[in-house]
């Protein structure tokens, strides 16, 4: 029987814009079903790589299991390829105690035996990451964090699809690419390969996993440029991927299919813009991409397409020339629905942006911080930022500012290094007198 999808103008031709930037083996109905299951939202808060057990997301069926030679033949493989276990954690995996189900950090469903979860996060065991991990096929959790494990990731983890779980990270020896075989990894919520040494770019098969909700790949050597496949991540929460070699523009793909993004954090790489149009980004609320040569405010002004923007860092983007004006189109922040996470936030400091700032900047009521700090601003503090009553932090230091400081509060109880050194024509409380 065929499958009929029933979609509103607005998602067929969102879904029509993101197939020129498919890979050849995803149609078009997969594209408009990816955009019909990130249209629903949930609270993500609970994916994590955390001790508590109960918080990995695992499916299991309680009982009293006895584990299969299969899988006890996989894990005691991946037991041979560790060569240091200085705190014996793995003493108890061994043939004369059969029921792996008993082993240290290894949970059996207990309707069919079958190992589901391999939890051995921060024990100290030295070694290859063994590709027999794979033979355990009904896995769901892995997590293997804080551990001294060295070679390329196997492959043959692509075939684990039943995983929800992938958690890989600080793990300073792991090196080489994140294989193109994740792209099986259909049901994968959470993807943690953060503060390793991988390289090379992002697999353009990375629209497979469109179960993902968390993409932790900071601190790592990842190169290359955003593929646009990643825009098919309908259900992306939250994406990590700072501290890399990321390069180029973000393509325009990126704006159409993340409509469950809220934070985003590009920073420390060699990204030099964003699409003009995030208007589809309708959840996205925090993004980090300081430290890039972006070179020209204009180069982001798509972030005021943002609907619900609400935390912007801009810090050493090497910026120059007059205030960004898309930075008096942005959107007041809504205290609604602005997460627990997120604080209302502008930060442009140490750019080399120059003229005046623009009053418009006031009608940002609800905004808790504005860093605008080591840049080459001139004329005054404009008189309309007396609206800003929420404001908990302010820098405009090392600036060409004068005039009178906004002679209320916030202002007067900020320290005076809020203002200085820099901005010599600058006077009133917190700093001296103006003259007459």
């Amino acid at each position: 029987m065929a499958m009929v999808l029933f979609c509103s103008p607005t998602s067929t031709s969102r879904a029509t814009r993101m197939a020129r930037f498919l890979p050849s083996r995803l149609s078009y109905a997969h594209v408009l079903l990816l955009l019909l299951i990130g249209s629903a939202t949930s609270d993500f808060d609970y994916l994590t790589c955390s001790d508590e057990e109960d918080n990995d997301g695992l499916r299991d069926t309680p009982g009293a299991p006895v584990c299969s030679s299969q899988d006890r033949k996989a894990l005691l493989q991946f037991k041979s390829a560790i060569s240091s276990d200085p705190n014996h954690v793995l003493v108890d995996w061994h043939t004369s105690n059969s029921n792996c189900c008993n082993w240290t950090g290894v949970t059996c469903d207990g309707a069919t035996g079958r190992v589901v979860r391999l939890k051995l996060n921060n024990k100290n065991l030295k070694g290859r990451l063994s590709p027999a991990i794979s033979g355990l096929s009904s896995l769901q959790v892995l997590i293997l964090d804080d551990n001294d494990l060295f070679g390329t990731i196997p492959s043959s983890l692509g075939t684990l699809g039943s995983l929800l779980r992938l958690c890989l990270s600080n793990l300073p020896s792991l090196s080489g690419p994140i294989p193109e075989s994740f792209g099986h990894l259909t049901n994968l919520e959470l993807l943690d390969l953060s503060s390793d040494a991988l390289s090379g770019p992002l697999p353009s098969s990375i629209a497979g996993m469109f179960s993902l909700q968390r993409l932790y790949l900071y601190g790592n050597n990842i190169s290359g440029t955003i593929p646009s496949s990643f825009g098919l991540l309908s259900q992306l929460y939250k994406a990590g991927l700072s501290n890399n070699q990321i390069e180029g523009r973000v393509p325009d793909s990126f704006a159409f299919g993340l409509t469950s993004l809220v934070y985003l954090d590009l920073s420390n790489n060699k990204i030099t813009g964003l699409p003009k149009d995030l208007s589809s980004l309708s959840n996205l609320q925090l993004l980090r991409m300081s430290n890039n040569p972006l070179m020209s405010g204009d180069s982001v002004e798509g972030i005021a397409t943002a609907p619900r923007i609400s935390e912007i860092h801009l810090s050493s983007c090497m910026i120059k020339g007059p205030f960004p004006a898309w930075v008096s189109r942005l959107p007041q922040p809504d205290p609604r629905y602005i997460s627990e996470e997120v604080t209302p936030s502008l930060d442009l400091s140490n750019n080399a942006i120059s003229g005046e700032i623009p009053p418009a900047l006031g009608n940002l009521t609800n905004l808790h911080r504005l860093s605008l700090e080591n840049n080459k601003l001139r004329g005054s503090i404009p008189t309309s930022f007396v609206q800003l009553q929420s404001l908990q932090r302010f820098n405009v230091s090392y600036n060409n500012l004068s005039g009178k400081i906004p002679q209320t509060s916030p202002f007067t109880t900020f320290d005076k290094s809020a203002y200085i050194p820099g901005n010599r024509g600058l006077c009133g409380l917190p700093l001296g007198p103006c003259k007459p």
